[in-house]
C-alpha cells in the first residue's frame, strides 16, 4: 500500500493528516510506539524540507544569493528573524510562486515501512556540507535520549542553521525504537533532495542499499 501527502507548509492540517495515518501503524503491525516514532521522524524531516523551501523563497524575494558566502550568511540571519512574522498563507503563496513542494510517500507491506520525504529543490554545496557533517555527528553517538540530545546541542550547536538538532532527533528516535539508523539516507535524485527511511518489520529484512550493492557486485 502506498500513501502520498503533498505539503506546502507544515501547518496544523498537514500535521493532522500525517498523524492520523501514522498512529494506525501501531494496531496494524502490533508494534507499540511505531506510529508515534514514524510520525515524529517524518514531521521533523518535513519541517526541514519546508524550511529549506521557505529559505529559497525568502532569498529570491530579497535578491540574496545562495551561492555567495557573504550574501548567504546575511540572508540566513534575516530569514531566521522573519520566521515568526510571516503567516502560513504568505509562505504558501511564496513557495507556490517558485513551484516548490514537499512530498511524503509511505510504502507499506508486511516486511517494512518505507518512507520518502522528497523536496523538489536540490541542496547547494554549503547546505549539503552542513547536513553531512551533522548527520555524521549524530550517527557517531552510541546512546540515545534527552541527555544525549542536550550534549549534542552543547557540543555541535550551529546557530546559523538551527543547531542541526533535527537530524540528531531523527537518529535518536530511530535508535530508541530499536531500528538501525544506517537505514536512514539523504540523497539527490534528478532535481530533488530525498530523505529515505526504512523500518524493517521482519528479522531477515534486507535493506535497499544492500540489495543495490549486490546487484552492482560490490558486496
Amino acid at each position: 500500500m502506498i500513501q502520498t501527502f503533498f505539503i506546502d507548509t507544515l501547518d496544523n492540517e498537514s500535521r493532522s493528516k500525517l498523524h492520523e495515518f501514522c498512529v494506525d501503524l501501531d494496531s496494524r503491525f502490533k508494534k507499540e510506539g511505531l506510529g508515534d516514532t514514524v510520525y515524529n521522524v517524518v514531521q521533523e524531516l518535513v519541517h526541514n524540507a519546508v524550511k529549506a523551501n521557505l529559505k529559497r523563497s525568502y532569498f529570491k524575494k530579497n535578491n540574496l544569493r545562495m551561492d555567495d558566502a557573504e550574501s548567504y550568511a546575511e540572508g540566513l540571519a534575516a530569514f531566521k528573524a522573519s520566521l515568526g512574522t510571516v503567516t502560513d498563507a504568505e509562505w504558501k503563496q511564496a513557495v507556490h510562486e517558485l513551484g516548490l513542494r514537499v512530498t511524503v510517500e509511505v510504502d507499506i507491506d508486511e516486511t517494512r515501512v518505507l518512507i520518502y520525504v522528497e523536496n523538489n529543490a536540490v541542496m547547494i554545496p554549503e547546505e549539503e556540507r552542513r547536513l553531512r557533517t551533522q548527520l555524521a555527528r549524530a550517527m557517531s553517538g552510541d546512546e540515545s535520549g534527552a541527555a544525549n540530545m542536550v550534549e549534542f546541542a552543547e557540543t555541535y550547536g550551529d546557530e546559523s542553521e538551527g543547531a542541526g538538532l533535527g537530524l540528531a532527533l531523527v537518529i535518536m528516535l530511530i535508535k530508541d525504537m530499536g531500528f538501525n539508523p544506517e537505514y536512514f539516507r539523504v540523497f539527490t535524485r534528478g532535481g530533488s533532495t530525498v530523505a529515505r527511511l526504512e523500518f524493517p518489520l521482519i528479522a531477515d529484512y534486507v535493506p535497499i542499499r544492500r540489495n543495490w550493492l549486490r546487484l552492482k557486485g560490490r558486496e
